[in-house]
């Protein structure tokens, strides 16, 4: 199961790039962009002296071209290198299975700093660690074939090669900060209506936390969802929340509206699952501690569809039925046929702005760090390129930040902390390492409200380690054991109580157990997160046996207690009855749309999860518009805000980033 390559227009660093050198040290660069699996980065030198000491660091080379490979993010990079007597003289990334986006600034970059500097002592590039150093790694092999001295290279002192530029001035229709999904449905949906549009983007490629998703966009589509039957557990929830106690009005007429289509559907004798926009807005606003805005919250939802058919109309290619999805009880979870996670919701914006020749310019490696105003109004952005290169953007109708939340950001979330966790300073996050709240921080000094900032949503499934959600085995869905064997949560409980409870086992952590048919596990050996499962197995993140007994000795539990703990799952998954937990359904998901979660057959993996920091459901208050409210209770003119970076929703993600981002571009046009 390969993670499909898809062509992403990049203005500014591209991921295949040709470099000359002079002797002078000043470079002639091409471009171009990527598209298919085998796609070749490459740089070349027809002249790379560099300083007098760059031969002498090296050692004398046998020339020639030699062939490496290290273990990047989802398996091997491969590299060529080839070689004169005294010069590295070209680079070509020849095969790799990064995630396209985040792999594409060190795929460009990283070569042609080793080959400026004859140098192996390359700082990674920042949210790519594990890219960066895989290339560093493969190119020292390289060296040592090629009879060089990979350790001298590693202490060649690095010049740095950008200087300052004169500033720089633009303008456009539309000024977007942040090029994750939020930004880029921004941008495409200004565009669309004729903007003219700039994006900007701190990090050295685009796609922010939406390409760090699983890929799963909910939608309200009571036809589609109806191909899955009720279960008994799903019923008795949709009659529990329409008993839920609230004071909330809007709220209690979305119960009475689903007791009426309740009511309806059981006269009629209907079996399939049921939803609509009340039952949604009721699930989520429950799910989520009532703390939602029930007005965005309703706007939200009744977005997801028609947003969901926007996308299709640009390409996106969805899966045909919905599935269930981690945290959430109801199959109404989509996702894309042919990318895995959230790399094909960056790339049908990019490739529609590059196919329909929209007025769209994105710009990597510029952070904002101001809001301009004019007489109360936000008119621009002030900005800083990573060479000092000082930018000034001016907006002719508005602009939008789409920076993402503050995960990323201990500061903050210690300041904010409601409680809610015990120590948020001991937490590590999933999040892209660029989330630590800059557009929230710009927008206070402007006047903006923040609202429900303590609201940090954790997500349980995550490595130990690292905590990232990747790699990984299996699915959240699937059955959760703690290191005694034994099952201690209802795995579709919402994410608050999942990570609650994993926070009470031994050590924080417990295992997502699967078998061969839930694993995700393709027949060419990947996950569907795109690693390659030997490489998982090999570094110890995963465990694989053939019999249940093994699995437990492997993963050093109680094999009595642990069979036991299968057995009842195997047979709440057969029965579709949880005495033990209530769980309400054992469909499957994305991962494994026609299975069940059950541990029936040979190979049977698990690996090892705790929880990590994954989303701030506060942020900047807003309006249904994306306009951003003020303290004074008013719309700021000119400011709109998308995706994370808002508050009152409660629901984050690939839901709200696509469907806040596609009304900020609209409401700025007038539309």
């Amino acid at each position: 199961m390969k993670r499909v390559r898809r062509k992403i227009l990049l203005f500014g660093l591209t991921a295949v790039m040709s470099v000359s050198l002079a002797a002078c040290g000043q470079k002639e660069e091409s471009t171009s962009g990527t598209a298919g699996t085998d796609t070749t980065a490459a740089v070349d030198t027809t002249a790379a002296e560099g300083s007098d000491g760059d031969a002498a660091a090296g050692g004398t080379y046998t020339a020639g071209t030699y062939t490496a490979t290290a273990k990047g993010n989802n398996g091997d990079v491969t590299v060529e290198v080839t070689f004169d007597a005294d010069a590295i003289k070209s680079i070509e990334i020849k095969e790799h299975g990064e995630t396209p986006g985040i792999s594409d600034a060190p795929i460009a970059k990283i070569p042609e700093l080793i080959i400026a500097n004859q140098s192996l002592n390359i700082d990674a590039i920042t949210g790519a660690t594990n890219t960066s150093n895989a290339i560093l790694n493969a190119v020292a092999d390289a060296v040592n074939q090629a009879g060089g001295d990979a350790e001298a290279l590693k202490k060649v002192e690095v010049t740095a090669n950008e200087t300052a530029g004169e500033a720089v001035v633009k303008e456009a229709d539309v000024i977007v900060v942040g090029a994750g999904g939020a930004g880029l449905a921004a941008a495409t949906s200004a565009a669309e209506e004729g903007a003219s549009v700039i994006v900007i983007e701190k990090n050295a490629y685009i796609g922010g936390n939406t390409v760090r998703t699983g890929g799963g966009y909910a939608s309200c589509d009571p036809e589609a969802i109806a191909i899955h039957e009720m279960t008994d557990g799903q019923m008795a929830e949709i009659e529990g929340l329409i008993a839920r106690e609230t004071d909330n009005e809007v709220v209690k007429g979305w119960q009475k509206k689903v007791a009426e289509d309740i009511e309806a559907y059981k006269a009629e004798g209907k079996t399939q699952v049921y939803d609509s926009l009340e039952y949604m807005a009721l699930q989520y606003f429950f799910r989520f501690s009532q703390a939602a805005d029930p007005e965005l919250l309703y706007d939200l939802v009744s977005k997801s569809k028609p947003t969901k058919e926007w996308l299709g109309e640009l390409g996106f290619e969805w899966t045909d039925s919905p599935s269930l999805l981690l945290g959430d009880t109801w199959p109404r979870w989509f996702s894309s046929v042919s990318a895995h996670g959230g790399d094909g919701f960056i790339s049908v914006f990019t490739d529609a702005i590059e196919e329909k020749s929209y007025n769209v310019e994105i710009i990597k490696e510029v952070r904002a760090n101001e809001l301009l105003t004019d007489d109360g109004k936000v008119v621009g952005v002030k900005a800083t390129a990573s060479d000092g290169t000082e930018y000034t953007l001016n907006a002719n109708k508005g602009v939008v930040l789409a920076t993402g939340g503050f995960s990323a950001n201990k500061e903050m979330l210690i300041e904010y902390s409601d409680g809610r966790w015990a120590d948020v300073s001991k937490l590590q996050t999933d999040n892209d390492p660029a989330m630590v709240g800059d557009g929230i921080k710009m927008a206070l000094e402007v006047g903006a409200d923040v609202v429900d900032m303590g609201h940090l949503q954790l997500v349980p499934t995550c490595d130990p380690k690292t905590g990232d959600a990747y790699p990984f085995i299996g699915t959240g869905t699937n059955l959760y054991v703690n290191k005694e064997g034994k099952r201690f949560v209802n795995e579709l409980s919402d994410r608050d109580t999942l990570s609650n409870a994993a926070l009470a086992q031994t050590d924080g952590i417990f295992y997502m157990v699967c078998d061969k048919n839930n694993s995700g596990v393709g027949e060419d050996g990947t996950t569907y997160g795109g690693q390659n499962i030997q490489d998982l197995i090999d570094a110890g993140i995963v465990v694989k046996a053939d019999t249940l007994e093994e699995l437990a000795e492997l993963l050093g539990i109680d094999s009595a207690a642990f069979v036991e703990t299968i057995e009842k799952f195997n047979e709440a998954v057969k029965t579709g009855s949880d005495p033990e937990f209530n769980r309400a359904s054992f469909g499957g998901d994305f991962i494994n749309p026609n299975g069940n979660p059950g541990i029936f057959e040979a190979p049977f993996y698990a690996g090892a999860r705790t929880p990590s920091a994954h989303i701030t459901k506060g942020g900047l208050k807003v309006n249904i518009s994306t306009e951003v409210i003020g303290t004074d209770g008013n719309a700021i003119p000119g400011l709109y805000a998308a995706g994370e970076v808002t508050g009152g929703r409660t629901v984050a993600g690939l839901l709200e980033a696509m469907t806040s981002g596609r009304t900020a571009g609209k409401t700025i046009m007038g539309k």
